[in-house]
């Protein structure tokens, strides 16, 4: 077995190597390759979180005063629409043309969630929630004094467990980032916040009245007949129930797919006889300009590039993009 090793710092050429040692598994070679997705950079806060002062009690302070917890995003998933040409085809990228969709990376814009209410956990309808969920945690800016640190991750702490001793969650509207007057008109976009055992909040995005879908449903019957409750109740006891959901548990294929649309074999030409052969003629050329024939040289794709539709990609991919050692882990 081993264990996790973090801190051999090995100065060459004017840099820090952190050396990791990790499992001797597939899932936590996955995860430590998937850690390079986060952005760890401490420049700079992500979000600030605005709360009344004095918390939800009736102080005599002002309501415009507000109080602020400085806080770092994280993605929680991978956003499906940035894989091309999901199996069911059912991703949509919706999500991205909201008026303000949030992201972690790169931290570019400082978001700010002003708290607007409280609401009681089980009074919020899942379907009414959208978009990828989102960590709150506080941050590490190093540009703030170790007392501020230190005051805000105890607040941050703080807000969390009330909230989870009250079964609360947190209605929050998004502050408008451009205050210039050309923009008249704000469109606000509201979230969710929820607290859990950890020392973080999970934001999703909550729906408003402006695309709510007109939804009428008949209330659910206190008695069935046992001639159909029967055959259902025999079903649902034939299944295996597990306390928690394991996500681990689940597979896709996605590595499979993702490693049959960038790994395509050259294509072997059949050969044809001699007579059927067309004929290739020399290209004419002047003896003072005679042209040297180099063949291309082959260059690996962009990043963005090995993301494109397939449909983009039929013509220009048509040697593997990996090399055959990665066959066994992506299968």
């Amino acid at each position: 077995m081993v264990t996790t090793n973090i801190g051999n710092n090995i100065a060459i050429l004017g840099m820090d190597i952190d050396v990791q040692t990790i499992e001797d598994n597939v899932i936590s070679l996955e995860m430590l390759f998937k850690t390079w997705l986060h952005d760890y950079g401490t420049e700079r806060e992500h979000l600030h979180l605005l709360l009344p002062l004095g918390g939800f009690s009736h102080a005599t302070a002002p309501k415009t005063t507000l109080m602020c917890l400085k806080c770092d995003l994280q993605e929680r998933l991978l956003d499906p629409a940035l894989l091309s040409g999901m199996a069911d085809g059912t991703m949509r990228t919706a999500d991205l043309n909201l008026p303000c969709q949030m992201a972690a990376w790169p931290a570019t814009v400082l978001y700010k969630l002003r708290v607007v209410k409280a609401l009681k956990s089980e009074g919020v309808c899942e379907s009414v929630l959208y978009g990828l969920p989102f960590i709150i945690k506080p941050t590490s800016c190093w540009q703030l004094d170790w007392d501020e640190l230190e005051t805000n991750q105890q607040s941050f702490h703080a807000l969390c467990y009330s909230l989870l001793k009250r079964k609360w969650m947190l209605l929050a509207k998004c502050e408008p980032q451009n205050t210039s007057p050309n923009w008249n008109i704000m469109v606000h976009s509201y979230y969710i916040i929820v607290p859990s055992d950890s020392a973080t909040l999970l934001v999703k995005a909550v729906a408003i009245r402006e695309l709510l879908l007109p939804s009428t449903f008949p209330a659910l019957l206190a008695e069935h007949p046992e001639s159909v409750h029967g055959p259902i109740e025999s079903a649902l006891n034939s299944l295996e129930v597990e306390v928690t959901y394991n996500p681990l548990h689940l597979k896709s294929n996605l590595y499979k797919y993702l490693k049959s649309t960038l790994y395509k074999p050259l294509q072997k030409q059949q050969a044809q006889p001699r007579d059927q052969r067309p004929e290739r003629h020399p290209p004419k050329q002047h003896q003072s300009r005679a042209k040297a024939m180099v063949a291309p040289l082959l260059m690996a794709p962009s990043p963005v590039q090995v993301f494109r539709p397939a449909a983009v990609r039929r013509d220009s991919c048509e040697r593997s993009l990996l090399p055959k050692e990665y066959d066994k882990f992506l299968q």
